[in-house]
C-alpha cells in the first residue's frame, strides 16, 4: 500500500510538472511523455472552464486571457482534491489575495469571494422551509432557540463596493448605469455588505447593512437567537428582518437548542 501511494504521488507530481514519471511508466518514455503533455493541456483547459463558470465577475474584471493564465497557475498551485471540478475554486479568493500580480485590482479577491458564494448557493442542497416553527418565537426564550437558514444563504462584508461591481457585470438592460454606479462607489471607497441566497435555481444578491450581515453570519454559525441579536448590535431590527427573510425564502426553520446534561 505504501509503495502504491508513493507511486501515485510521484505520478501526480509529474502531471503537475514537479517531478519525473514513476519508474514503471518509463518503459515507453516517448509515449508516456506525449500522454503527460496531453493530460496537462486538457487538465489546464478543464480547470479554466470550471473556474470561469464559478467566477464570471473575476473573469470580466481581468479579461479572458489574464483569467486563463491565472486559472492555470492556480491549478498548478492547488490541484483538485476531489473529482468534482465545481469545487476547484474554493481556494481561489485567497490565491488572488496573495498574488502580487493582482494587487492593482484591490477589490478582486472580495469579488471572487462573492462569486464563490453565489456559485455555492446555486449548488446548495434542496431544503423545505418549516414556517410553522416560527410560532416558537412567541413561546420560547430567545436563548433557547436557533433560526436555521436555508442552504446557500450567506453574508459577505467588504471594504469595497462588491455588489455594485457584480451588478455592473450582469447582462441586460441598465448595465451602463450599473457600471457608472460601481465606478462612483469604488472612487469614494465605499464598502458594501452582500446578502446571498437562491430563489428557485438562480442565486440572488443584494446589499444589506452591517448589523444584518453580522446577524446573518451569527445565525449561519449556529448561535442562539439571543446571541445573534447581541452580535448584530445596535441598528438591527428583528421584526422587519423576519418579514423580509420569510418573503425571500431565507428561513428554513426555528429549532430549540438541545438541553445540556448537568
Amino acid at each position: 500500500m505504501n509503495s502504491e501511494a508513493t507511486r501515485q504521488q510521484a505520478l501526480m507530481a509529474a502531471l503537475l510538472g514537479r517531478g519525473e514519471l514513476p519508474a514503471g511508466l518509463m518503459t515507453s518514455p516517448g509515449r508516456a511523455a506525449r500522454g503527460l503533455e496531453a493530460y496537462r493541456a486538457n487538465a489546464g483547459a478543464s480547470a479554466e472552464r470550471a473556474l470561469a463558470t464559478s467566477f464570471p465577475t473575476v473573469q470580466a474584471l481581468i479579461g479572458e486571457e489574464s483569467f486563463a493564465a491565472m486559472a492555470r497557475a492556480f491549478w498548478h498551485a492547488h490541484p483538485p482534491v476531489r473529482g468534482d471540478l465545481a469545487w476547484l475554486g474554493e481556494g481561489l479568493p485567497a490565491f488572488i489575495a496573495d498574488s502580487e500580480q493582482l494587487t492593482d485590482v484591490p477589490y478582486l479577491a472580495d469579488s471572487a469571494r462573492l462569486d464563490w458564494l453565489l456559485a455555492q448557493a446555486e449548488r446548495a442542497a434542496e431544503a423545505t422551509a418549516d414556517l410553522a416553527t416560527l410560532n416558537l418565537l412567541a413561546e420560547v426564550d430567545a436563548a433557547q432557540l436557533r433560526i436555521e437558514l436555508m442552504p446557500g444563504v450567506a453574508a459577505l462584508s467588504s471594504a469595497h463596493a462588491i455588489v455594485s461591481v457584480w451588478r455592473a457585470h450582469q447582462p441586460g438592460e441598465g448595465a451602463a448605469d450599473h457600471l457608472l454606479q460601481a465606478r462612483e462607489a469604488l472612487s469614494t471607497g465605499q464598502g458594501e455588505h452582500a446578502m446571498v441566497w437562491r430563489a428557485g435555481w438562480r442565486a440572488q444578491v443584494q446589499t444589506v447593512d452591517e448589523p444584518t450581515a453580522r446577524w446573518t453570519r451569527s445565525l449561519r454559525h449556529g448561535d442562539t437567537l439571543a446571541a445573534a441579536i447581541e452580535h448584530a448590535g445596535e441598528g438591527f431590527a428583528f421584526e422587519p428582518w423576519l418579514m423580509q427573510a420569510v418573503q425571500n425564502g431565507w428561513v428554513c426553520k426555528v429549532s430549540r437548542v438541545a438541553a445540556t446534561k448537568p
